[in-house]
C-alpha cells in the first residue's frame, strides 16, 4: 500500500487502495448513465456526536465536510453514544427529560451540510435503545420504526443539496442504492451488537427482549442478503467498474469477536465474499462501529489452502475495507474517485485540527 503524507488541515495521509475506475457525476435517479466528469469526491463519517464532548466538536467536522465542496458524504450509522437514552418526542420522552429528540436533533446537523448526505442506522440509536442499564430505556424495534419515519420519509437523501436514491420499499427504507457515473453505491442496516441478535444464555436480560430482537434479525438479515445480490447484479447490468457497500457494524471487532458477538454477521460476509469473487472489480466496504480509521482487506475464501500452499484461505484481494473515525476521534475520511489516475480510487483521513487534543507525551527513558 502506497502513503503519502500532506497537510494537517487538508488531507492527513493518502491511502491507495484499489485501482478503481472513475464515476462521472453524480446520478439524481439510480437508472441514469453519466460521462464526462474525471473526479469524484465524497466523505464518510459515523459514530459522533458522542456526549457533551463530540457535540462540542461535531460543528467543526461538519464545516471541514463542507469547505471541501464534496458530492455527497455517506453517514455510516451511530447518532449519539450508547449510554445516552433514546429520547424521542412522539411518546414525549424527550419532553419529559428536558432533552432534545436525538433523532431529529441529528437529522438537523445532517442538513446543516451542503452536499447530498445518505444516512445509515447504527446501533446506539435503536438496538441498543432497549439496554438495562441505559436509564430509561426504550423498545428497539419501536426505535428503529420512528427512525425510519424521521430519516427516510421520501426517496431522497437528507443535505442541502439531496440525490434521489431507490430505496428498499417502505419496509426497509434504510436499505438503498444509487450510482455516481460508473460506480454503484449500496447502504444496507447492518448494525453492531451482533446484528441485533439477542442470546439469553449469553446476554441474559441485558439486551432487551431476546424473542422480538431474534425475529427482528431474521427478517431484516433476508432483506439485507437479498438487497445485497440485486445491487451485484444491478451494477453488472450497467457495467459499474466498482461497487462500495456503506454498513454500521465492524464485522471483524476482535473485542466483539471475544465476547462471542460476530457470529450473525457470517452470512453478510459470506455473500460479500461470494459476490466479490464474482464481480471481479473492486468492492469498498465501509464500516464504522470501533471507531479507529482503518484500510484493510479483511475478506477471505473458503479455501483450505491457499495459492502459495499454505494452510487457510485467501484473501479476496479485490475488496478493501474502511473503518472511520469515531467517539472521541471526531473526524472524517474522504475517498477520491478519478479515472486520470492509474490508482483511481485513494482513501484520506482528514484530520480536523480544532478537534485534536493537547497531547502528553511519553517521560524520556
Amino acid at each position: 500500500m502506497q502513503t503519502v503524507m500532506r497537510g494537517l488541515v487538508g488531507v492527513a495521509a493518502t491511502a491507495v487502495v484499489g485501482a478503481f475506475a472513475a464515476p462521472s457525476a453524480m446520478s439524481s435517479a439510480p437508472s441514469a448513465m453519466h460521462t464526462g466528469a474525471h473526479r469524484l469526491e465524497i466523505g464518510l463519517f459515523g459514530d459522533m456526536p458522542y456526549g457533551d464532548f463530540g457535540r462540542a466538536q461535531y460543528p467543526a467536522v461538519l464545516r471541514s465536510m463542507n469547505d471541501a465542496r464534496l458530492d455527497f458524504s455517506i453517514f455510516n450509522g451511530d447518532i449519539k453514544s450508547g449510554s445516552e437514552p433514546c429520547y424521542a418526542n412522539f411518546d414525549g420522552s424527550a419532553a419529559a427529560a428536558g432533552k432534545p429528540d436525538v433523532y431529529r436533533y441529528a437529522k438537523a446537523r445532517f442538513n446543516r451540510l451542503a452536499a447530498p448526505v445518505v444516512v445509515l442506522p447504527g446501533d446506539n440509536e435503536w438496538t441498543d435503545c432497549d439496554r438495562t442499564k441505559v436509564t430509561p430505556n426504550f423498545d428497539a424495534v419501536g426505535r428503529l420504526e420512528y427512525l425510519r419515519r424521521v430519516f427516510y420519509p421520501t426517496a431522497e437523501s437528507l443535505g442541502q443539496r439531496t440525490v434521489t436514491l431507490n430505496r428498499q420499499g417502505s419496509r426497509y427504507p434504510e436499505n438503498v442504492r444509487w450510482r455516481a457515473g460508473g460506480v454503484m453505491f449500496v447502504g444496507l442496516n447492518v448494525p453492531g451488537s451482533d446484528n441485533n441478535w439477542v442470546d439469553p444464555q449469553r446476554d441474559g436480560t441485558a439486551e432487551g427482549p431476546a424473542a422480538e430482537a431474534q425475529a427482528e434479525y431474521r427478517a431484516r438479515n433476508r432483506a439485507n442478503l437479498a438487497w445485497l445480490r440485486g445491487s451485484f447484479a444491478a451494477a453488472e447490468e450497467f457495467g459499474a467498474k466498482a461497487i462500495l457497500v456503506a454498513i454500521q457494524a465492524d464485522m471483524w471487532d476482535p473485542n466483539a469477536a471475544a465476547a462471542g458477538k460476530l457470529v450473525h454477521y457470517a452470512d453478510t460476509k459470506a455473500e460479500l465474499a461470494r459476490l466479490t469473487i464474482k464481480f471481479g472489480k473492486p468492492v469498498l466496504l465501509v464500516n464504522g462501529d470501533s471507531h479507529n480509521f482503518v484500510v484493510d482487506k479483511p475478506l477471505t475464501d473458503a479455501a483450505a489452502t491457499n495459492a502459495a500452499g499454505e494452510e487457510g484461505p485467501n484473501v479476496v484481494q479485490n475488496f478493501t475495507r474502511v473503518t472511520t473515525f469515531g467517539e472521541a476521534q471526531n473526524h472524517w475520511v474522504s475517498v477520491t474517485v478519478e479515472d486520470t489516475d492509474p490508482n483511481v480510487f485513494t482513501v484520506h483521513q482528514r484530520l480536523v485540527r480544532a478537534n485534536l487534543p493537547a497531547y502528553t507525551a511519553p517521560a524520556a527513558g
